[in-house]
């Protein structure tokens, strides 16, 4: 819709299910903002926004006069990716297996009803990528991934059994991915993280990750908005 992009699946992930505005608005803004909801609501989906740097900062007077609250404000880091990372007791993969995919649900705490539409949105992303398994002894205790695109090693997901946590199961799976994204070419890598997860932020920044920027979410909390 003009610059903007606006995405829809199965309603599982905001980011797959959100508009994303994007550079200056031609037309009239108030139009435009009724025609994102109508596309929303055509598709039974709640009118989402993902406000990034690239937008207008005046879409975002606007959302918030309209009655759209903002949603877990998101931090991206990125590092550089200079040499292979030691990282042992980590099974990496090619494609995300049953086992995999049933560690990783386990750790994230996904509601099993919501496994279908989680895994389909996994296996949507492009290849090359690494889905990795952290093992304490003979147990998987922990499971992320990552895919490289245009040069960039994205890591996504990365998450570990509540009762094998602070124990360098994370740190280990991260290194594993850098190692896959150096091999594979990538110079750089990023992720995204909740601004208040303190202690992943920790995590990120003892290995290396400085913030680029943040963007957050935009849901409508009044009717018809």
């Amino acid at each position: 819709m003009g610059e903007w992009v606006l995405s829809a699946s199965d309603g599982f992930s905001r980011r797959r299910n959100s508009a994303v505005p994007a550079g200056q608005v031609t037309d009239s803004l108030e139009e435009r903002l009724d025609a994102v909801t109508a596309w929303y609501t055509e598709r039974k989906l709640p009118t989402l926004y993902r406000v990034t740097p690239l937008c207008d900062p005046r879409i975002d007077t606007v959302l918030d006069q309209r009655g759209f609250s903002i949603e877990d404000p998101v931090l991206v880091m990125v590092r550089e990716l200079p040499v292979d990372e030691l990282s042992g007791r980590i099974v990496s993969l090619s494609v995300p297996t049953d086992g995999w995919a049933a560690i990783e649900c386990e750790a994230l705490g996904i509601d099993r009803t919501l496994f279908r539409p989680w895994l389909s949105a996994i296996r949507a992303v492009p290849q090359p990528a690494c889905f990795v398994i952290a093992m304490d002894g003979s147990r998987p205790v922990g499971a992320g991934f990552g895919a490289i695109s245009d040069g960039l090693l994205g890591v996504f997901e990365v998450a570990v059994l509540p009762d094998a946590r602070l124990r360098g199961h994370a740190r280990r799976m991260m290194s594993a991915l850098h190692s896959f994204g150096n091999r594979g070419g990538a110079e750089q890598a990023y992720l995204q993280v909740v601004e208040e997860n303190d202690a992943a932020v920790d995590l990120y920044r003892s290995i290396g990750y400085e913030v680029s920027h943040r963007y957050w979410y935009r849901r409508a909390t009044v009717e018809g908005s």
